[in-house]
């Protein structure tokens, strides 16, 4: 089974939904990730399984090396997670919009969405009971981590639709507040003209300067500086602030793209390519980013080639080892199962 099979809640919108197959919320934190995966990797591993088959105990080591291990390899690490995080807020903010149109396949997702009072709560107690029997039966796999992707896909478009509602609520706020200003200035106006100044006195008119639009130049301007400078990681940190600014900003995802891409990180580096292509896909910009995936494709694959040799004198390795007779408890990302 590989993540590429799985097409359904996040997955069919093309997000790598990580944390439906490790059977955690999208809140969890490292340390709750890392008691999980030792969890799954103990009913999984060839030597502790329940399998009671040859053929059992080689399709659960495929699940742990082809399904949970690239899931926990993405989420572990502090700086992955984010952009995880950041990919689930973007696929958040562009689902909030249309959620009365998605179709949900699942009663436990409607249920969830229904909810009005603990969907916090809710959303926590159905994960935790899904992902008790998740492992349990191989033939059932795909379908609990659908169901968990469900929940991941409602718990984040009723989580965005919270924070459009909130921000509504404090623009309409601020636009109450500025409506009134220009009164009490005119009024102010007027009756100091009549008692100090009867002409009339027509004030100079000045040009509005849009404060968001200054600060998401003044970040990609950074990000491009960055770039320029090799620091790859400061760029992606001004482009997402400069993408919370405006999620539609055609600059913003194409340059993000370029350094996901310079970083390695060809997931996140297609899908801001992908959404830069869909706002405008005969952009300069975007021409030149899809160059320079295609160079850091061709890359990786030989990469690759050179880790698949050394992989093989490995496996030489291990398999003398066994004729030694030397045999050490299974680990997995450095971690002792038992």
């Amino acid at each position: 089974m590989m993540i590429s099979e799985l097409k359904y809640g996040l997955f069919k919108y093309e997000v790598k939904d990580y944390y439906s197959i490790l059977g955690v919320p999208v809140s969890a934190g490292a340390k709750d990730i890392r008691l999980r995966y030792l969890k799954i990797a103990y009913q999984l591993h060839p030597d502790t399984c329940q399998a009671d088959t040859p053929e059992g105990k080689q399709k659960a080591s495929q699940i742990l090396s082809k399904l949970v291990n690239p899931a926990y390899e993405n989420l572990y690490k502090d700086k992955l997670r984010r952009e995880c995080q950041l990919i689930f807020s973007e696929i958040g903010r562009r689902l909030a919009p249309s959620a009365s149109s998605i179709t949900l396949a699942t009663d436990t997702a409607k249920t969830l969405y229904k909810e009005q009072n603990n969907r916090e709560k809710l959303y926590q107690e159905l994960v935790g009971k899904i992902a008790v029997e998740q492992y349990l039966d191989f033939n059932l796999i795909t379908k609990k981590i659908a169901l968990l992707s469900e929940l991941n896909l409602v718990y984040l478009i009723l989580q965005n639709e919270t924070e459009r509602r909130q921000e509504m609520s404090r623009s309409s706020s601020v636009g109450q507040i500025q409506s009134t200003q220009p009164i009490i200035n005119q009024q102010t106006t007027s009756a100091q003209t009549s008692t100090q100044n009867p002409a009339p006195v027509t004030p100079p008119v000045e040009k509005k300067i849009d404060p968001t639009e200054a600060k998401l130049q003044r970040l990609l301007r950074n990000a491009q500086e960055a770039k320029e400078l090799g620091n790859i990681d400061q760029g992606i940190l001004e482009l997402r602030e400069a993408l919370k600014l405006d999620p539609n900003s055609l600059d913003a995802h194409a340059l993000i793209a370029s350094l996901y891409f310079q970083q390695g990180n060809s997931t996140y580096g297609k899908i801001h390519l992908n959404k830069a292509s869909s706002l405008d896909s005969n952009h300069p910009m975007v021409k030149k980013v899809k160059e320079e995936m295609k160079q850091a494709t061709g890359q990786k694959a030989e990469t690759k080639g050179k880790k698949e040799g050394k992989s093989a004198v490995k496996d030489k390795k291990v398999s003398k080892d066994k004729k030694d007779g030397k045999k050490e408890p299974p680990k997995i990302f450095g971690i002792p199962l038992w």
